[in-house]
């Protein structure tokens, strides 16, 4: 009987000691193993299952340990009779059930209050999304990240004996004052941040955070300040207050001081990069958000996300951590790559807003597990945090630079936003594009890519795939934009202006200056000398310089670079066009791939 029930599957991640095991208790807790049977030998089990006989006595004797099969001398393995008294449903009563028929769906609908979310807050991308060839989603990471050795390391430190003494015995809405004091001490003064632990709460996670705050803060008599678009589910919670949501517009400097924003009660920010728009606020206006909160006696929650990834310069301080931050409200959560399991966060406010969070989150009964807060503590105190971060980040800032080259030499002309900071970047998408159809093409090809509501823009992630196969995803994805783009679009053919021969290439190119902004929103400089030699210069979004070398011919009235590290360092022709001072590059299919103004080096 117990062999017909075990079908092993040796692809599975488990082992097959795991699922015999496994196998054996299900057939046990169902019936179908009634208590008191004979198990079949090792040996014999072994050879129905074509698997070796250890395996088969190792899956027995824990078994044995666990108490669900017993040991009877010279006679074998027999299921616990025991197991009768746990109050085990007997198999044939579940069959019962289960044949009974669907549920009345109309007796469940008169007593089930309706529930409204929004559509797009329930799409989930495929389960297997990591098995696709280019994994471009957001807010996740790639498994390989992850530093699995280090919180088995501190997994077994927790189980000691003096260290289960301390976590087990935690209240039911106590924190662990270990992992408080680490935040205390050692995460917030890196961001400026100087607090004490009761100004501290934990959370099961950012959402979890935004709902208290939600209870706590806003009514229908209240208005919350979001940027649009904004995170579907941070959205969801704010709405189900019944507080009016305010849609604040932005800039490239970050959220506007307009009408809707003097309106709001509260406003909610990601001052590092806006999920979804990557929009960083630079430092003035984030000085003039804490002016008008404090002239307005209103509330700024801040929700300091992707602090640790940061790959160009130093992060931008914290709202919280400015002076007059005491009106902020500072949410942080632990990045799912290093923690993706628990996804713990935390709230710092002042005591009174603190106090009154603790006894909400009370009548929620969703206290972080005790186990979780101490495993974390001894992640953070043992260094792995500091040392899992620096590493991680050093492989985030790669797959960042190739997501970047990949975007300006595939998609030159569209737009692309790129925070310092954050695992994702913004493409804006021409005007005729369908962003969700692209999406579903996409898919169909192999790349994963998020189409952001209301928009004709996607949202590439970079953390889940590895830096080698981003180009070849961006080649596609440029491929089925390309095939969608209008075709009024200005070719060669068409193109206003004047068209440059070698000898107008020659005269015009030697010792010129070119000046532009290129598809990640960089200004850049161009030098082109009159040996051959170019020296390109461009700025970033946080003022930071990078610079190349290349050089530039003629070949017949191809104008033709190559640089030693932008674009691969691979050589790119094209035709030129002179409309003013305005310069336009065709390539040889006589396609517009980008434009610069031409001037002369002073």
């Amino acid at each position: 009987m117990a062999e017909s029930l075990i079908v092993l599957d040796p692809q599975a991640d488990k082992s097959l000691q795991t699922q015999i095991r496994e196998k054996i208790i299900q057939g046990i807790l169902s019936g179908s193993i009634p208590a008191g049977h004979k198990m079949p030998s090792s040996r014999r089990m072994a050879e129905q299952l074509g698997v070796a006989r250890n395996t088969v006595v190792l899956a027995y004797q824990q078994l044995v340990d666990d108490s669900f099969l017993v040991t009877r001398e010279r006679s074998g393995f027999y299921v616990n009779e025991a197991i009768l008294q746990q109050g085990v449903i007997s198999h044939t009563g579940a069959a019962a059930v289960a044949s009974s028929g669907d549920v009345d769906r109309a007796f469940w609908r008169g007593h089930c209050n309706p529930v409204s979310v929004s559509r797009r807050a329930l799409q989930s991308r495929p389960a297997n999304w990591l098995q696709y060839p280019f994994p471009f989603v957001s807010n996740e990471y790639d498994p390989r990240l992850y530093p699995g050795a280090e919180w088995r390391e501190c997994t077994r430190d927790i189980y000691a004996g003096r260290e289960v003494a301390q976590w087990a015995t935690l209240g039911a809405n106590e924190d662990d004052r270990q992992l408080v004091e680490q935040i205390c001490t050692r995460l917030l003064p890196r961001r400026g941040i100087y607090v004490e632990p009761g100004q501290i709460l934990l959370t099961s996670g950012l959402q979890q955070a935004c709902y208290l705050l939600g209870q706590l803060l806003l009514n229908s008599n209240r208005a919350v300040g979001l940027v649009q678009p904004a995170c579907t589910e941070t959205e969801e919670i704010f709405r189900r207050t019944g507080a009016r949501l305010a849609s604040l517009p932005q800039d490239g400097d970050g959220p506007l001081l307009g009408e809707e924003l003097q309106n709001s009660d509260c406003c909610f920010l990601q001052p590092n990069a806006h999920n979804p728009t990557a929009v960083t606020t630079s430092l003035e206006r984030r000085r003039q958000l804490l002016q008008w909160a404090l002239a307005q006696g209103s509330v700024i929650i801040e929700n300091d996300c992707d602090h640790e990834f940061c790959y160009h310069g130093n992060p931008l301080p914290p709202i919280k951590s400015m002076s007059g931050g005491d009106s902020v409200i500072y949410l942080y959560q632990f990045p799912k790559v290093i923690d993706p399991g628990m996804q713990l966060a935390f709230v710092v406010a002042p005591k009174p807003v603190i106090q009154r969070l603790r006894a909400l989150r009370y009548t929620l009964r969703e206290r972080v597990p005790a186990i979780n807060q101490r495993l974390l503590a001894k992640f953070v105190a043992s260094g792995h945090l500091d040392s899992a971060s620096f590493r991680i980040n050093q492989q985030l800032r790669e797959r960042w630079n190739a997501l970047g080259e990949a975007l300006m030499y595939h998609l030159p002309k569209l737009h692309v936003r790129r925070a310092s900071c954050g695992t994702a970047c913004w493409l804006e998408l021409p005007q005729r594009v369908d962003a969700e159809l692209l999406q579903k093409r996409a898919e169909q090809e192999g790349l994963l890519v998020e189409a952001v509501r209301d928009s004709s823009t996607l949202r590439l992630g970079f953390a889940a795939i590895e830096a080698d196969k981003i180009e070849a995803g961006v080649r596609i994805l440029a491929q089925l934009i390309n095939g969608e783009v209008s075709e009024t679009e200005e070719t060669l053919s068409e193109a206003c202006g004047r068209r440059l021969n070698a000898e107008a290439l020659q005269k015009e190119f030697s010792g010129s200056v070119l000046l532009g902004t290129n598809t990640l929103g960089e200004s850049y400089r161009i030098q082109l000398m009159a040996d051959g030699t170019m020296l390109g210069y461009s700025r970033n979004d946080v003022d930071v310089d990078e610079t190349d070398t290349g050089r530039w011919w003629l070949q017949g009235d191809l104008w033709v670079r190559q640089w030693r590290n932008w674009s691969y360092g691979r050589k790119a022709s094209f035709y030129v066009v002179a409309d003013g001072h305005r310069i336009k590059w065709f390539n040889e299919e006589g396609k517009l791939i980008d434009s610069a103004i031409l001037a002369r080096d002073s």
